[in-house]
């Protein structure tokens, strides 16, 4: 049960059809009754789009604005409630048919909340079946390569041939990865090994550390389980001999409602776990590059930021960076609220910490590329884009833009951004050279 595809068209439409039919039948069983269910419906659909521009535009809960699907479904589900609300009301004064309304109407409403909420998930692809609804990861622990630790002249890619014996797929698990520097709790981190790193005398590879988002739900898991990042991943690797980077997904929040802005502060070390201890633990156990320009930083939404922030502050650590649909600096959601809680008030090292602002003080830039994209129909983070490029640009990193066409702010965008730019990263390492 818990392996039920929740983006499938095929329990989607049913669930769709029964709505519809039960909506029909406690109108026509009290079809004397036009009027009442014409306001309800008017009234309903009214009260959706009222209740999508104030919690998503006004109150902003979810940090994200509405889609058009999310405001069409918020608009059906009112309206359809309004619907049951009329039968309830109206079946008291009818004897004929009675309870047979009563039940239709009291059925029609979790169907029409059932339908909205599969239709919302569907559009942003957040869980792909119950399991993910849930919070249970089917992702296995992470079996290793049998010489794991990193031998002195070890093959680089470009001298190196597939053998016979190449795994057809890659490899992927979960591993937890130690703050032994940080003392950060992370959760644990799930880690892509390609097939070009599963056989004996394993090139040197170069690695992505991809991080996910922020907010209900929020792990490293939805990366490959929401952003399809295997099969992606899987598909670069088939059309370059097996060779792809070593993608690394570690957690940067310690918990799903956490957010320590991939920052050292008082919300947890974020950013040195990220750039000391995740890939202290890369070198000791993999057949990676050590080189930073074979080393890239990327993310979606809140791990957008974390990149671009990362990018601008370490590029002696990550030669790259990927911001998919990030903000254009560290934030809790309001201004005043992050200074005091992310920076024990202080305003000075919050303004400090703006990636932009690290890119004018640092410029320039002499080896440093970002790939920066969003949604085409992401209202709020797409325009950032350009912002941030320019900025990138004026301080000398090489930057690439790419707007997602029909995209959101959803993991149909993280997924198909993110796999671009691995492949725009492949591009610049020792895998292209």
């Amino acid at each position: 049960m818990t392996t039920l595809p929740l983006l499938s068209a095929h329990l989607l439409l049913p669930l769709y059809a029964v709505t519809v039919l039960v909506a029909l039948g406690v109108v026509l069983l009290l079809r004397r009754s036009w009027r009442p269910f014409a306001i309800a419906l008017v009234a309903g659909a009214l009260a959706g789009a009222l209740l999508s521009w104030l919690f998503g535009d006004v109150l902003d809960v979810l940090g994200i604005a509405p889609t058009w699907v999310d405001r069409i479904w918020t608009g059906v589900v009112c309206a359809l409630v309004g619907v049951a609300v009329v039968g309830l009301v109206r079946a008291g004064t009818r004897a004929r048919g009675r309870l047979v309304v009563r039940v239709l109407a009291v059925v029609l409403v979790p169907l029409a909340v059932l339908s909205g909420a599969l239709a919302i998930n569907r559009d942003a692809g957040l869980f792909p079946t119950v399991a993910d609804a849930l919070g249970e990861s089917h992702v296995p622990p992470l079996r290793l390569p049998d010489d794991p630790a990193p031998r002195s002249g070890t093959i680089d890619a470009t001298d190196w041939h597939a053998p016979a014996d190449l795994p057809e797929h890659g490899r992927y698990g979960s591993v937890r990865i130690p703050g032994d520097v940080s003392h950060f709790r992370a959760r644990p981190a799930v880690v892509y090994l390609p097939p070009a790193a599963l056989v004996d005398h394993a090139p040197e590879l170069p690695v992505v550390v991809m991080l996910s988002g922020q907010g209900p739900g929020a792990a490293p898991a939805n990366i490959i389980e929401a952003g399809r990042m295997v099969e992606r991943l899987d598909r670069i690797a088939a059309r370059h001999h097996g060779l792809a980077p070593i993608v690394v997904m570690p957690d940067q929040l310690e918990a799903a409602s956490n957010n320590p802005m991939c920052l050292d502060g008082p919300l947890g070390n974020s950013a040195t776990y990220l750039t000391q201890d995740v890939p202290e633990w890369v070198r000791a156990n993999l057949h990676a590059s050590t080189r930073a320009s074979d080393w890239a930083i990327a993310g979606f939404s809140q791990g957008g930021t974390c990149a671009l922030q990362l990018g601008a502050t370490f590029p002696d650590r990550f030669g790259s960076w990927i911001d998919v649909s990030g903000q254009r600096g560290p934030t809790l959601g309001d201004e005043g609220d992050t200074i005091k809680r992310g920076f024990k008030g202080d305003r000075a090292a919050y303004e400090a910490a703006q990636p932009l602002r690290i890119l004018a003080g640092r410029a320039p830039y002499t080896a440093s590329a970002a790939f920066i994209a969003a949604g085409a129909d992401d209202s709020r983070y797409g325009p950032i884009v350009p912002v941030v490029a320019q900025a990138a640009r004026a301080a000398g990193v090489a930057v690439t833009q790419r707007l997602v066409e029909d995209g959101g702010h959803d993991w149909h965008t993280a997924g198909t951004a993110l796999a671009e730019g691995v492949e725009w990263f492949m591009r610049r390492t020792h895998l292209a050279r």
